[in-house]
Order: structure tokens, then sequence, then C-alpha cells
């Protein structure tokens, strides 16, 4: 019978226990924030993400990264605890940018990803990014006419090895060749250009890597690919034009370039991302508008405001950047961040980022900044005839009494606390009279408002102004005594309900099992005692009629 019940009782215990540890995250929030963003790395390169930009206090925030295509959990990472610094995925906080990095992207890593930022239970922020990763990374293409001398680079940057350690391949459709094996195909019947010798012998491979073509060929014009090592390679183009249209379009471009200042030039943007932030005057904003591995010298940042259009700031990596303006970039591994110091009102608007290096714009971010007026504090929860503690600011302020003003909220205006006068109670109201607010409230040295015999009309949103920048708003709820709590409420009062229930049923488990146990243990022993009894009246009966038999009188009339 126990081993019967036994492994059900377990199984039966082990999911209580883990819907207690899932009722947290069953009870988390959906994401206020949902961003989608596309983004390519060569392998070997280092990824960095922002996944928020927030003033929350970072010691609260709780970072969750996946993948979704398989899903697989990747990393949870608080501030509270130490960071898995030696793995690849790692997330570093910076002055409130929530920053993901991966080190040495490899092919395996592409995919998607889902990267969320806690506080506490509400997602602040989600977002997703498709991780797209090329084998080599492309170079700039490099134009020649027929019957030229061309050079292609293998890397950014002259290599320091020998020409052994470097293979050169040319790419017809998707199919690279070694340059040795390559065969052109035949040229057109109506062909005007020359025979030449065959690509391969008129190629070299300089010291520094680079491949020198000479008498190039129109059938040259392809994409080539250099390989360094295993997981280093790059790609480049050779695009071949007829000498009169190569200078033309040189001629063109040198034009447009001196004198409409690159602009008629400059490419689209790759990437375009759009963001919803929301900040309080006189915070500090940081935006991330890229993530790269270019040169950081090579890049411009644009930054200008499109309701009404207006050019901010144009900043190079070469040149000093606007510091001592409240607009400010800095360029930090790769990420380049905008600043905004000291938000105010009239910096509520929408803005567009561009990112450049020479010509192209690598990504454009697209962002609505909304400015309230008061950072907004947790409610405060009271029940009718309480008093009720309305703080002021985070922390307690240092007797600025003098310096306090608080002020109620009806709809959309705000009244002085002296001057405000309740709206008339229903007439179905069991509510007593009570005094007027303003005599009831009282702020304290540390600018907090102490409202005594609190009333169901004191429930509403309450401003503190603390000087002309910074002010603050909580909200007042009220509450019936018999009211139960609801989830929107009052979570962690539902919490602590499941807990009780669990803990009661636990017990109760454990109780009806102890029963179980001790009722068997009884019964058993009571069929043991049974048997012992009839083991001895048998006995008995033998000894007795053996006595009697051998005296022929009863045994008892013996004994007297």
């Amino acid at each position: 019978m126990m081993g019967s019940f036994q492994p059900s009782n377990f199984q039966l215990l082990y999911l209580l226990i883990a819907a207690l540890l899932e009722c947290k995250v069953a009870t988390q929030r959906p994401c206020k924030q949902v961003h989608q963003l596309n983004i390519n790395y060569v392998q070997g390169d280092n990824m960095s993400i922002s996944c928020l930009t927030t003033t929350h206090p970072l010691e609260s925030l709780t970072v969750k990264l996946r993948r979704t295509n398989p899903v697989q959990h990747i990393l949870m990472y608080s501030d509270t605890s130490p960071a898995s610094e030696h793995q690849r995925w790692s997330v570093r906080n910076d002055a409130g940018n929530v920053t993901l990095d991966l080190k040495n992207i490899s092919f395996s890593d592409k995919g998607h990803y889902e990267c969320q930022v806690y506080k506490n239970r509400d997602c602040l922020n989600a977002t997703l990014f498709n991780l797209r990763v090329r084998e080599c990374k492309t170079l700039d293409t490099v134009h020649a006419t027929p019957g030229s001398l061309v050079l292609l680079p293998c890397s950014e940057y002259p290599l320091q090895h020998n020409a052994g350690q470097v293979t050169w391949k040319i790419i017809t459709g998707h199919k690279p060749t070694n340059i040795d094996e390559y065969r052109p195909p035949n040229k057109p019947s109506n062909s005007t250009e020359r025979d030449t010798k065959p690509l391969y012998e008129r190629v070299k491979i300089i010291r520094n890597g680079s491949l020198i073509i000479r008498d190039a060929a129109n059938t040259d014009g392809s994409w080539y690919q250099c390989r360094v090592s295993e997981k280093t390679c790059y790609q480049v183009k050779l695009v071949m034009k007829d000498e009169e249209n190569f200078y033309s379009t040189t001629i063109l471009e040198t034009f447009s370039t001196t004198l409409l200042a690159t602009v008629a030039t400059q490419r689209p943007c790759k990437q375009v991302h759009r963001l919803n932030i929301n900040y309080v005057q006189g915070d500090n904003m940081s935006i991330s508008c890229l993530t790269t591995t270019h040169p950081l010298e090579s890049l411009t940042v644009k930054l200008r405001r499109t309701d009404p259009i207006k050019d901010i700031l144009m900043y190079s990596d070469t040149s000093p950047a606007s510091e001592h303006q409240r607009w400010s970039v800095r360029n930090d591994s790769g990420s380049v961040t905008l600043y905004l110091k000291d938000i105010s009102l009239s910096d509520q608007g929408r803005y567009e980022c561009e990112v450049y290096k020479d010509l192209d714009c690598l990504n454009a971010t697209v962002l609505n900044l909304r400015v309230r007026e008061c950072k907004t504090l947790d409610s405060v929860h009271a029940t009718p005839d309480s008093s009720v503690l309305l703080p002021c600011s985070e922390h307690p302020l240092q007797n600025r009494t003098d310096q306090v003003t608080w002020k109620i909220f009806h709809g959309h205006q705000s009244t002085e606390i002296a001057q405000y006068r309740p709206p008339n109670k229903p007439s179905n109201s069991t509510e007593r009279d009570t005094r007027p607010l303003y005599e009831r409230a009282r702020t304290l040295r540390n600018g907090s408002l102490l409202i005594r015999d609190a009333v169901n009309t004191d429930g509403s949103w309450y401003q503190c102004r603390v000087s002309e920048k910074t002010c603050y708003e909580v909200k007042l709820v009220m509450k019936v005594i018999t009211d139960a709590p609801t989830p929107a409420d009052s979570p962690a009062a539902v919490t602590i309900n499941l807990i009780a229930v669990v803990m009661i049923t636990i017990v109760s488990l454990s109780v009806f099992i102890t029963l179980i146990v001790g009722a068997t243990l009884y019964f058993k022993k009571g069929r043991i005692k049974i048997n012992s009894q009839i083991e001895l009246d048998c006995w008995s009966s033998v000894s007795y009629s053996g006595v009697s038999g051998g005296f022929d009188v009863p045994f008892n009339s013996l004994v007297l």
C-alpha cells in the first residue's frame, strides 16, 4: 500500500513546488517597448548591441537573453551578481546603457535572438535582432580599365606575413575557383577586345598579400576572395570600365564631391531603426546610433531635428566633438553613442541620427523623444481613516519644507492643497463627513506629505515640486479593507496567498501521509498480536488436556 501511494504523492508535491517557482515568471508583465534589428557581422568580429537606455537604478535591472530558433536560454544577468565575463556572451551596464556583447562571432551564432530587460517583474524593453554572419569581410570596390595594371588589396591594412600564407580565388556566380584553375567564359562574337593571356599567367601575389593583375581584361571583372587564415578572409569586387566612361565618371564624382559637399553622392542608409523614448526634464539621455566594426576615424555622425527641420551637429572622430554643448557623440569600442545633457521640455520632438563611412550611410536611427515634466514615483496604497505618507523624491530630502509645494490633480487640472475642495460625495455614500484635505494634510521637514484620517475622496494624483525643474508625481490609491486584492493592484499579495495555499496543501498531505503510515503500522502490529494470542491459547489447551488426563480430575481443583 505504501509503495503504490508514495510515487504519486511525490509527483504531486513536485508539481506544486514547480507551480510556486513559476509563479513569478507567470506574473511578469509584457514588455513596454519592442525593437527589431537586422544585423550583419563577419565571423571573428565582436558584436555590441544596446538593449536599453534607462534612468532606472541599475541594481534593480535583470537582462534575459535567449535564442528563438531553436529556443535556447543563453544568459540571465543581474547587476547585483557577477556577469559571465569569461564567456563569449556578456552584459555591460555603462551609464544606464545596457549593452550586450558577443566575442569572436562564429557561423553557429547566426539566428534570431531576444534580449529583454526587466525591473522587478516589469519588462522595460525587448530587442529582437536577426544576426547574419558572413564568412568574409567586404572591401571597397576597385575600378579599372582594360589594359591597365590592377592592385587588389587583401585586408584594409598591409599584411605582415609572406605571400605563401595568402590564397586568392575568383568567384563566378556563387562558386569560388582558385586563380590557377580559372578559365574565363568565351568572349562574345562581336567583341573587339584583343586576345590576352589567361588570368593565372597575368596575376602575382606580392609580399603584403595583395594581388596584381597585369593587362586587365573585361573578363577579369568579378568578385575576388583573399583568405589569410581559416577564419579570416576578404572579398573585393573588380569593376572593369571603358577608358572614356571611367574618366568621365571619375571627373563627375570629383566635381560632385567638391562642389556639392558629397550630399548628392551619399547613398541611402542600409538600416533604419525607430525608437520611442520617454525621459524626465533634467535627465541625461544616452542612445546607441550604431554598433560597427569599421575604423572609427572614417565615421561621421549627423544629427538633425525633423519637426521643425534643424541640423544639430556633425561629428567626426578626426575632429573635436562638441563636448561643451548639451548634444555630443562618443565612440566607445565601436558603439557610436549620442548624448544629451540636462533634457528640457523644449527638447521634445523627432530626431534622426545618421552614421556614415565615407559616402555610405551605415545606419539611421529615427527617435521620437517625449519629455515629461515630473518623475513618477511608486503608487501609495491606503485604507480609510489611516494616516498616509506621500514621499517627495526617491530619497528623503534634507529639511526642505520651505522649498516644497504640494498639489493635487483633479482630471488634468492641478490645485494647491490649501485651495482644493473635493467633489460632492454620492448620495448613497455611507462614509462619514470629515474635515477638508487642507486641514488634514501637513508637509514634513523632509518634504513628504502626511495625510491624517484619509478618506476615499483623497485618492488621486499628487505633485511635489522641489524647484523649477525638479518635481515628482505620486498616486494615492484608496482601498476598502474588505476588498480582495487583484493581481494588477497587489501582485505581492497574490504571491503570498499562493504560497500559503501551497504550504497548507503540503502540510495537509504530510498529515495524511503520517496517518496512512500510522494506520498501516497499527494494523500490521495488531495482526501479529492476534496470531501470537492464538498460538498461546492452542498451547494452553494442549497442556491442560495432558495434565487432566493423568489425574482424572479438573486441573483447577488440584491447584486449590
